[in-house]
């Protein structure tokens, strides 16, 4: 285990190769002209139905085409098509480069510290042995036929609510870790963090429910049951006789897998005391604590408990979850004389004003209520200086301070980074403000703005930290809401065109006075926003799945049977014909005339082959596909032509682990940038539907 360190922000973003930046702008393109053309759709034929509930989900049909849109749409792919990129000179992005070139090229795993900046490069084997103990120590093996039954009861829920055509299967992510390199003795125990990021979308559907019941909860109750570091200093402020008073401070011990199925239901059954919850949102919630972990491609589940349930970190309603169980242990906590206490997820604080014996008394009181609920915790007593969430709260004298870890150096995305200008330009006043937020006076803001300005100057900013209180921002007069739809185009620093202007060009020219969708589609409907393309952290990331991928493949003597014609010079692949997951391109040359056909296929090529040659002989389907269309032209012409097959990428399909479709994209990737290499492909073709998302549908799996 060799510790390394990028000494920058994992979250800095390097320059994009166009080929990449041009695939994830025809992406974002779709994306946005889907919606531009549902809600054309639905303003070009009301109905006087109620919109129903979709809790987020949206549709998976293919929107119908809208011939208003056409030009509009049309001159979006030629935007694309058009785009001219420049080469981009900048040290630190040079800089950049050689790292994510070293990281590739690195046999090992980046596994991320827990609480720090720090990467730890381990060998596959190591990893898989930590892993493999952390799983195996809260978890055991679970039957395969577990996984249909998560599915059949999310599949039952969303048929209810009539959204089984938009939710998916529960994705089976392999779980991973963390390293908490702060822990004592770590280099000769290293201890992790074991994530599970396998979760059923029925936590979306959840998560909403449960922000209402704990929004009508706290305002019922009156708990303190804080949402950020702002409500704690809220309440802080208000303290009265803060010198007189001392701290009790608690922290929960693993709360999210603590968190019991008995325990659950005990706080929903306090909740319903005070707000309607009816056994259909109760079900839901219940239900979306099913889940399992998977690891090495097997499912596990706790092995406390019979059931599946499991409040995983990372899930959807997991945080939502535990304010709910907290706010009923707040309830509980409220009845201790004497003491007021606020919780923030899994960590509480206590203010009172006792004698140190009457506040030991109360301390153990405070661990017996949550005995009872079977969780634990750690707690200290009768302090006057507490470090909670990132301030320091001191009631000696009633000021409060910035707070960080001392593993945790501050660190900021680069001012040279390939974030979006407007990104870049806010971080350091950004800085400012929180800094500003959480110190109580200039003199503690100065104090502890010194590693927060080197932290600036290092990433490339001169902006200098100065104090300014905080101020109630004035009420606004309420402006009239419009429903935008935003097109979020990937920011590239080697873009060389501009996209914005073209954009809006494009609306007023396509979308003018008097034309029938001027009302839904203007400059004030129609809204760009710059994404970003991946950054540092998430090309560790694919690296170290590539790692473990690579591990995880047994080992052959002889490779993968990659043609099974009987006459081997007759294959259409020239030998690869079962290959999977592929772009292909069939070159129809007639009367010195050549068309091209771009086509793509997950199964094997040799069974698209075949379908392809019945679309040839059989005049029924002669409109499968442009390809068979220009065949049947030919033969009616009788004119005698010969067709070359040849792959041009290889690329994952749909998934709805990376919920994209690399496959799909990578074919409109070469229709629409590289016309010359799909003449008989319409260019329309990139609002099509994903076909290979089907399958993971509930309604259809």
């Amino acid at each position: 285990m060799e510790r390394t360190s990028f000494n920058y922000s994992t979250k800095n973003i390097p320059v994009a190769s166009a080929k990449d930046h041009s695939k994830q702008m025809i992406v974002r393109t779709e994306e946005f002209l889907r919606r531009m053309r549902w809600k054309a759709f639905h303003y070009l034929n009301p109905v006087t139905a109620a919109d129903k509930e979709t809790f987020g989900f949206k549709t998976k049909n293919c929107p119908p085409t809208i011939e208003e849109m056409r030009p509009f749409e049309e001159g979006m792919i030629k935007m694309i098509q058009n785009i001219a990129y420049k080469d981009v000179k900048c040290q630190f992005q040079h800089a950049l480069k050689n790292d994510i070139a070293s990281v590739k090229n690195e046999h090992r795993l980046f596994v991320k510290a827990d609480k720090s900046t720090n990467f730890y490069k381990l060998d596959a084997p190591e990893y898989n042995r930590l892993l493999n103990d952390n799983v195996t120590k809260t978890y055991r093996r679970a039957d395969i036929k577990q996984i249909s039954d998560i599915n059949d009861e999310a599949r039952s829920i969303s048929k209810t609510l009539n959204i089984d055509d938009r939710v998916e299967s529960m994705a089976m992510k392999e779980a991973f870790i963390t390293l908490k390199d702060h822990k004592d003795n770590f280099a000769n125990r290293p201890t992790c963090r074991l994530i599970n990021p396998s979760k059923t979308e029925v936590g979306r559907i959840s998560k909403q429910i449960l922000e209402e019941i704990n929004q009508e909860l706290v305002n019922a109750t009156k708990v303190n049951q804080w949402k950020n570091t702002s409500s704690v200093l809220q309440w802080y402020k208000q303290l009265p006789n803060k010198r007189n008073s001392t701290f009790i401070c608690f922290d929960v011990v693993e709360f999210y897998p603590s968190i019991s199925e008995a325990l659950l239901n005990r706080a929903l059954d306090f909740a319903s005391r005070h707000v309607n919850i009816s056994a259909t949102d109760r079900q839901i919630i219940i239900n979306a604590k099913h889940s399992l972990l998977f690891s090495n491609g097997q499912p596990w589940k706790k092995r406390n408990s019979n059931s599946l349930f499991d409040v995983t970190m990372g899930s959807y309603d997991g945080a939502e979850t535990c304010e709910l169980v907290g706010c009923y242990l707040l309830s509980q906590l409220n009845e201790i004389p004497g003491v007021e206490i606020g919780l923030y997820r899994d960590d509480g604080l206590a203010v009172l004003q006792q004698t140190p014996r009457v506040t030991e008394r109360i301390k153990k009181e405070i661990c017996k209520i949550f005995r009872k609920c079977d969780l634990k915790i750690t707690i200290e007593a009768n302090k006057k200086v507490v470090n909670f969430l990132d301030v320091t709260l001191d009631l000696n004298t009633e000021k409060f301070k910035p707070y960080s870890k001392p593993s945790n150096t501050p660190l900021y995305v680069h001012s040279k980074s390939n974030h979006p200008p407007n990104i870049i330009r806010n971080i350091p006043e950004s800085v400012n403000r929180r800094l500003s937020e959480i110190s109580s006076d200039e003199a503690v803001f100065n104090e502890a703005a010194t590693p927060y300005q080197d932290a600036l100057y290092k990433s490339g900013y001169t902006h200098k930290l100065e104090f300014k209180p905080p101020q109630r921002a004035p009420s606004q007069r309420r402006n009239r809401s419009r429903k935008i739809i935003w097109y979020n185009p990937p920011y590239n620093k080697n873009v060389k065109s501009k996209i914005g202007r073209e954009f809006l060009r494009l609306i007023d020219k396509c979308f003018p006075a008097g034309h029938k969708l001027r009302k839904i589609f203007n400059r004030n409907t129609l809204k760009l926003s710059y994404s970003c393309m991946p950054n540092v952290q998430q090309i560790i990331k694919g690296h170290n799945q590539t790692v473990l991928n690579n591990a995880a493949q047994p080992t052959q003597d002889q490779a993968e049977r990659a043609c099974n014609c009987r006459k081997k010079e007759e294959c259409p692949l020239d030998g690869n014909c079962l290959a999977k997951g592929i772009v292909y391109q069939a070159q129809v040359t007639a009367a010195r005339k050549t068309e091209t056909y771009v086509g793509l296929t997950s199964t094997e090529f040799k069974a698209r082959f075949r379908n392809h040659q019945v679309s040839f002989n059989n005049e029924k389907r002669k409109n499968d596909t442009e390809l068979s269309k220009h065949i049947w032209q030919l033969k009616s012409k009788e004119q005698r032509f010969t067709i070359k097959w040849k792959i041009l990428a290889k690329a994952r399909p749909y998934s709805n682990m990376t919920k994209r479709c690399n496959l799909c994209t990578t074919e409109k990737h070469f229709i629409i940038t590289k016309p010359e290499l799909a003449t008989l492909n319409k260019r329309n073709e990139l609002i099509s539907t994903c076909r290979h998302r089907r399958k993971f549908i509930l309604r259809y799996s």
